[in-house]
């Protein structure tokens, strides 16, 4: 008994040996991220936050309109709460109900929501359209669409660096510089090991850009210093915009954490698509970029080329924009057309060339290729002729269009110096012509019709990167 008591002692004492000589990789000890709080909370694909008081309340004065308990409901079709309220003043809650009804475009006439959930965040959720959601006979079952929650926390687990963290959920996968590996064993013995995306660091606009494959493979971080011309409240905006245009997918921030480096932070949930693969309309859709170092080099430059035309756009007033650059905008319509008719994509696309033509139209390039003298002796000519008034003025209509040059000219100017394909501009000019007056395209996948809608991508993203070359 005493000698197998023994042995059982020196067999454990061995592999407590065997563990204490195994190394572990070093721990690097990082900034706390305020997301990690929140990530799993909101990483599904459907959530509910349930709340024990929820307010109502109307313009600055008015006070709550509705309170009761409620839920928030996320999912893959937006934010929306249900609110089991009552009022204090049924008839002046049921004027105010009217008034909004009334006034649907008017946000300050619209009700605002305030929720507190049981682990005690407040959550705001901005102006809402409410409606009743069931059939009652006492108190205010009301529901209604929300844009976006957003919260302010102050604890020990808020990032105490300033700077911007979005969580992109489900992750995008992106072309990295520095890999992520990841080992798994069991009793000291390797059983698998892999690679892949880690993190990517870019700088633009002045500030440090960081990408970063969360292990989990179920989320992407993206965080940024603060700079001059990247301030918090725009940074929130444009960081993931390239992404949207070089993808072609509805790429949007899940979670955001605005950290004032003073322990406090502002969160904010937004409505997301949860599925973005990228499409043949993104600019540069990586697919990891074929693994090629190079080709990686090249999406980010663009990447941070993009960014810094974002960034640097100024509106009439001279002013940045918290508007979502024309581009990424042109490219967001485009995007919604993937799983639209081969008709409504030729018009889409035939649009956004000719808004992309005449973004990059300086006033000089609008000069019409007819002398001004020429114009104004067939004006004259014309307003001469006695004939039939209505032929006269439609003559004349189009000697108006005339005297500036035409998108069309622009673009074949463009293919003179080799900077579009003139058969790309010449499917442009035909098949904007016959969708745009009415004429169907071929609901079918067909040669020639394939090709006019590669034809019209690629003279889309020709005409792309002279505009973000233009700045």
């Amino acid at each position: 008994m005493t000698d197998w008591l023994s042995a059982k002692l020196n067999l454990r004492r061995g592999a407590f040996r065997a563990r204490k000589k195994r190394t572990l990789p070093q721990i690097v000890n990082r900034d706390a991220r305020t997301l990690q709080h929140w990530r799993h909370q909101f990483a599904g694909s459907e959530r509910t936050i349930e709340c024990h008081s929820m307010q109502l309340i109307g313009r600055d004065g008015e006070g709550d309109i509705f309170a009761g308990p409620g839920r928030i409901l996320i999912d893959d079709n937006g934010i929306r709460f249900f609110m089991y309220g009552t009022a204090d003043n049924n008839p002046a809650a049921f004027r105010k109900y009217l008034s909004a009804q009334a006034s649907p475009y008017d946000p300050l006439e619209q009700f605002r929501l305030v929720a507190t959930d049981y682990r005690g965040a407040t959550w705001t959720g901005g102006y809402t359209s409410v409606d009743f959601f069931t059939d009652h006979d006492r108190d205010w079952p009301l529901t209604g669409e929300l844009q976006g929650l957003s919260t302010h926390v102050s604890d020990f687990w808020v990032a105490r660096s300033a700077g911007i963290e979005m969580l992109l959920i489900p992750a995008v996968d992106l072309p990295m510089d520095e890999a992520m590996e990841t080992s798994t064993l069991i009793g000291g013995e390797l059983v698998h090991w892999s690679r892949g995306s880690g993190r990517q660091r870019v700088e633009a606009l002045g500030s440090r850009i960081d990408f970063e494959l969360d292990p989990s493979d179920k989320a992407l971080w993206v965080t940024a210093t603060f700079s001059p011309d990247l301030q918090p409240v725009f940074a929130e905006r444009w960081l993931a915009e390239p992404l949207r245009i070089m993808l072609g997918a509805p790429i949007y921030p899940r979670l955001m954490a605005r950290n004032f480096g003073d322990g406090t932070a502002h969160v904010t949930f937004l409505p997301a698509p949860m599925k973005h693969p990228p499409s043949i309309f993104g600019l540069r859709p990586p697919f990891v970029v074929d693994s090629y170092p190079a080709r990686a080099a090249e999406f980010w430059q663009l990447y941070v080329d993009i960014l810094t035309m974002i960034g640097t756009a100024r509106d009439e007033k001279g002013h940045q924009s918290l508007e979502y650059h024309e581009v990424t905008r042109l490219y967001e319509e485009v995007i919604q057309t993937r799983k639209a008719s081969r008709w409504v994509i030729s018009m889409t696309l035939a649009s956004t060339v000719e808004s992309l033509a005449n973004s990059l139209m300086s006033e000089a390039d609008k000069v019409a290729e007819y002398a001004p003298k020429a114009l104004e002796e067939m004006g004259d000519h014309l307003r001469a002729w006695k004939g039939d008034m209505q032929l006269r003025a439609r003559i004349l209509d189009s000697l108006a269009f005339a005297s500036r040059r035409s998108v069309l000219g622009f673009m074949m100017n463009l293919a003179r110096a080799n900077k579009v394909e003139r058969s790309h501009v010449e499917t442009w000019r035909a098949l904007r012509n016959s969708v745009m007056h009415g004429e169907l395209t071929e609901p079918w996948s067909t040669e020639e019709g394939d090709r006019h809608l590669r034809e019209l991508i690629a003279l889309m993203h020709a005409l792309t990167s002279l505009r973000i070359a233009k700045g």
